[in-house]
């Protein structure tokens, strides 16, 4: 079972600021609604939380499988935030995390991209040296194997969910992670390790 993701791109750190606090209520809402409902995972309504959260920006959440939150196992143990500079990531290990409909209410909340598979830029003074760097620290954490790691730009693989570009100085090399299960995984534990440099969603 692999990664569900969520991500949204804001023009300065406190629009990301906001929408992540929006997400950390909404999770709040939807672990105790997901507590308390005999059925939370039912497609006869739209969950409460989610109906409110629609509602409070004047749209209307919609019953329909894309839309829906569903994650293998509890919410509560499986959906994640971070929030890494201007970027805000929110994921689980399952199936659905909203799809389009969260990706237009991010847009709404001014968002100035958003996406539900995600290619990351990232400047560095050194590409080769920095997207190596990330490369060691993931083998270190038991991901060794678990992403491909390409130079010289060119296209990204369709195969490809996520990447991490590292471009500079007219040179750029890539880690390239697809949705196999693992490599997702190591996609998210390299997340953290871009604080502070501002990394972008790619077009």
């Amino acid at each position: 079972m692999g990664v569900v993701m969520q991500a949204a791109a804001f023009a300065d750190r406190a629009g990301a600021e906001a929408w992540e606090a929006a997400l950390l209520a909404l999770r709040d809402a939807y672990v105790q609604f997901e507590a308390t409902d005999p059925a939370p995972w039912s497609m006869e309504k739209v969950p409460p939380p989610l109906a409110a959260f629609a509602s409070r920006r004047g749209a209307t959440w919609p019953l329909r499988e894309q839309s829906r939150f569903l994650l293998k196992g509890s919410f509560a143990d499986a959906a994640e935030i971070l929030r890494v500079d201007r970027v805000v990531f929110f994921w689980g290990n399952g199936f659905e995390l909203g799809g389009d409909t969260l990706v237009a209410l991010a847009e709404h909340d001014g968002a100035t991209r958003a996406v539900s598979a995600c290619h990351l830029r990232v400047h560095a003074d050194d590409p080769d040296a920095r997207a190596a760097e990330l490369a060691a620290s993931l083998d270190d954490e038991d991901h060794a194997g678990h992403y491909a790691l390409a130079s010289g730009g060119g296209p990204i693989p369709d195969d490809a969910l996520f990447s991490i570009s590292f471009e500079g100085g007219g040179r750029e090399t890539r880690l390239v992670f697809d949705g196999s299960g693992m490599q997702d995984w190591a996609f998210v534990a390299a997340l953290p390790q871009l604080d502070g440099e501002d990394p972008e969603l790619a077009p």
